[in-house]
């Protein structure tokens, strides 16, 4: 699918850019091995031959959004920052073989409780006006899981709204809404925009015809009954992680486009730099697969380890060290150490942490860690004993969910666990 102009995701600036580098790789790859055989720098230039053969090996991906997005855009799936390399290309094979169904099926392989949980829900955290939308999304992520399709969808369109909406200023989903951005894949005219033209067509009357696509005002205004399936509902998810991503993009645009204005073109080797590091990224979240261990806490940990900013976040609350707490807490708005830690104590206040034993540890994605806690404490004079789950999340330096590549990242403990303790929300049973 293509916008009027023709304008391809692979005209892209960034994109653009590597594809006009090619050539010159090329050259210097070449140059590189022979160099090498008559020893000139013979490791040094064995390594820029590898880095080059690396980077001619992988431009060939550069054509897979727009690929993917002329097989699919039409039926409601696209390709955005996140959606995984390796699905596109499955999908876009068995549908150049004819194979629709199992293609589709690749797709939908994608949308696991992990996946969307980081790229929909984790990810869109920082741009809540509204914090209860987390609470929205993961009960929707919950119905997903359950096949309850028909509570699930109108509760994802319904946060979709709403998040685009805190982001944006405007509904997704009003008519010319802009939801465009400069040098992105998402943004681009075949993906998240071509998108929203199939989920904002008009519904007439009420049917019972079963839906493919989750037409929005269908749907949220009752006429269109029959969207209750695995299909609509994924769709809808990747709405809700197109919103994210386009979010991200948005939020770096106005810098991106200054810094494409005040240098046209970056070096060959920052360009394979950053390229080879979102390969990386992809490979290492398509590799990982959760790790679970038992308790208890005992150490020493890896400075930058999860179990490291638990252990450090909780025997700073036992111990009623508020500086050593807040250097561990999540703090999305970067506020100061002494006012974070001021924070913390006034949300402590009525909370005294007098045991508290790791039963249990998982990390579920590359950026989430989750720990199963036995904890005994005295909130407002009144004895609490029992099991609380507590989050953590890897952060980089701009605070946002960090990638695997990412430098200068830090694990952070949600405060939730003092809430959960002060109202006496336990974790469920496994």
């Amino acid at each position: 699918m293509e916008d009027e102009s023709g304008v391809k995701i692979i005209d892209n600036p960034t994109a653009k850019e590597m594809r006009a580098w090619l050539p010159i790789v090329r050259v210097v790859g070449s140059v590189a091995g022979v160099a090498a055989k008559f020893g000139f720098r013979r490791e040094a230039m064995t390594n820029l031959q590898r880095t080059a053969d690396q980077f001619l090996t992988s431009a060939h991906i550069l054509e897979f959004p727009d690929r993917f997005n002329g097989a699919f855009a039409r039926q409601g799936w696209i390709a955005t920052g996140s959606f995984s390399l390796d699905a596109m290309r499955k999908a876009v094979a068995l549908h150049d073989e004819g194979k629709l169904e199992e293609a589709e099926e690749a797709i939908l392989e994608w949308f696991t409780e992990d996946k969307i949980r980081l790229f929909a829900i984790t990810r869109a955290y920082r741009f809540h006006m509204a914090k209860l939308r987390n609470a929205q999304l993961e009960e929707a992520l919950r119905l997903y899981l359950e096949g309850r399709y028909i509570a699930a969808v109108p509760l994802i369109l319904i946060a979709c709204d709403g998040f685009a909406s805190d982001v944006s200023g405007i509904s997704p989903f009003e008519k010319n809404a802009d939801l465009s951005c400069f040098d992105s894949i998402t943004g681009h005219h075949t993906s998240l925009p071509a998108l929203m033209k199939l989920f904002v067509q008009g519904v007439r009357r009420s049917t019972d015809e079963e839906l493919s696509i989750p037409k929005r005002h269908g749907i949220l205004h009752g006429r269109s009954l029959g969207y209750a399936n695995r299909v609509v509902c994924a769709k809808a998810w990747l709405l809700m992680v197109a919103l994210v991503d386009w979010a991200i993009d948005k939020s770096s645009e106005a810098a991106r486009m200054e810094e494409r204005e005040r240098k046209e073109n970056t070096s060959w080797r920052n360009a394979m730099d950053q390229y080879s590091r979102l390969l990386e990224d992809k490979k290492k979240i398509g590799e990982f697969r959760p790790i679970e261990a038992s308790g208890p806490l005992s150490g020493p940990y890896e400075p930058d380890s999860a179990e490291h900013a638990a252990q450090e976040f909780l025997e700073g609350w036992s111990a009623r060290n508020f500086g050593r707490m807040a250097k561990y807490a999540v703090n999305l708005t970067k506020k100061p150490l002494k006012a974070m830690a001021g924070e913390i104590r006034d949300m402590t206040e009525c909370v005294v942490l007098e045991t508290c034993e790791v039963i249990a540890i998982r990390h579920s994605t590359v950026a989430r860690c989750d720990m199963r806690v036995r904890i005994q404490a005295t909130v407002r004079a009144k004895s609490v004993v029992g099991e609380f789950n507590v989050i953590l999340f890897r952060n980089n330096a701009e605070g946002d969910i960090a990638m695997p590549t990412d430098q200068d990242c830090t694990w952070s403990v949600q405060q939730r666990i003092i809430y959960d303790v002060m109202h006496e929300r336990f974790a469920e049973e496994a």
